[in-house]
């Protein structure tokens, strides 16, 4: 796997050179992090340190570790870029709640991260990040879907689309290209994320006037799912919606299949990766997803990140690369803005960026932490992801 390095005259100067912190736990400007110039001319001689922490281990690794390589390589290139040095201090959450808040203390309190990336899960966001606003580091979340996450405070922000604007994209897409009438419905009703990720998917079909035939729930840790699937196939349904997490979505899709329910399956963020779709192998045809980023999306530098991503791991990019791979990016732009890696600084020219060039395409972040840009509705075909608008 490959690391991040630095060098040595730079691990000194960080040695010697600690954020000072003001009565309220909240760093105050650091001088040393004050550069010249501004933009692609910005030098900033103090090694600016960017921690991550993300799902390694566990459930979510299948994401993590997608978002580690992603992160990587965008720090790897920017340290080539002239001006500013940057050091990747990553932590592993094992998808583990308790082992998260940990890790983000550790980088929060110990090693003085100038910035954050990460978790991978939702569920974890919504208790490390109350941690990440209290210190008053700026934190970007790459596959933070869930809504409320940008309202938890003022140094939160998100460069991965919001699970809402995924669906109210993907299932009219769905309707309008497979020209369905009526829907089957499936949740996990235990957790937090799914919930209100099928609370969206409901009004969606509601809005579309879609008739939903069957309604059915499950357990978080559920993987018999033939009683829920035998009233979804007697239903007739013409799709099936599913909001789910990883660990449940392989075992149900797979049952569907092994019962002659062929019919399209449209789910949440939990499809967008080509983990996914070779765990499900044959069972992942006509899966329909809607996301922030395409291989096949005509965006600045999508080729490239694809080609060197390929080259680097020997395996195809993903979204969850994609948008690790963009917050780099999108913190690195935010620092030359106006040449300062404060942490305050960094926030304030976080909720500035306008119509950002990324390989998700151009994004805009709000003063208030959220993304705004246009997501790619993908469906499974051969069992690769392909633009369902390209049919």
């Amino acid at each position: 796997m490959r690391r991040t390095a630095v060098g040595l005259a730079a691990a000194a100067t960080l040695m010697t050179s600690a954020c000072v912190q003001s009565s309220s736990g909240k760093a105050e400007e650091d001088d040393t992090l004050i550069g010249t110039g501004t933009g692609a001319n910005c030098t900033i001689d103090e090694v600016v340190k960017i921690g991550a922490v993300l799902s390694l281990d566990g459930g979510a690794a299948f994401a993590g570790s997608y978002q580690q390589q992603g992160l990587e390589l965008a720090i790897d290139e920017l340290n080539q870029k002239s001006g500013i040095t940057y050091e990747l201090i990553l932590e592993d959450d094992k998808t583990d709640l308790q082992t998260s808040i940990s890790a983000t203390e550790k980088l929060l309190e110990r090693d003085e991260v100038h910035a954050m990336i990460g978790p991978t899960l939702s569920n974890m966001a919504f208790s490390t990040y109350e941690d990440a606003q209290d210190a008053g580091v700026p934190t970007v979340g790459i596959s933070t879907t869930a809504a409320g996450i940008p309202e938890i405070g003022e140094y939160i922000f998100r460069v991965s689309l919001p699970e809402e604007v995924a669906l109210a994209s993907s299932i009219p897409a769905a309707e309008a290209s497979l020209e369905f009438e009526t829907a089957a419905v499936m949740h996990d009703n235990e957790d937090e994320f799914t919930t209100s990720a099928f609370e969206s998917m409901h009004q969606e079909l509601q809005d579309l006037g879609t008739e939903i035939v069957a309604n059915e729930t499950f357990p978080t840790s559920e993987t018999e799912f033939r009683a829920q699937l035998t009233k979804i196939d007697e239903s007739g349904a013409d799709v099936l919606v599913l909001s789910a997490l990883p660990g449940a979505t392989i075992p149900l899709v797979k049952q569907a299949r092994e019962m002659g329910i062929d019919i399209p399956i449209v789910g949440g963020n939990a499809f967008n990766s080509p983990v996914m779709i070779g765990n499900l192998e044959d069972a992942s045809e006509n899966l329909v997803v809607g996301g922030a980023w395409s291989a096949e999306a005509d965006t600045e530098g999508n080729i490239a990140f694809t080609e060197s991503f390929q080259d680097a791991y020997d395996r195809p990019a993903d979204q969850f690369a994609a948008q690790a791979y963009t917050a780099a990016y999108t913190i690195d732009e935010a620092i030359r803005a106006s040449c300062n890696a404060n942490r305050d600084s960094i926030r304030t020219e976080l909720g500035r960026l306008s119509d950002f060039e990324t390989v998700l395409g151009p994004i805009t972040l709000s003063p208030d932490g959220e993304i705004t840009q246009d997501p790619y509705i993908q469906i499974v075909k051969d069992g690769e992801f392909t633009l369902l608008n390209a049919e």
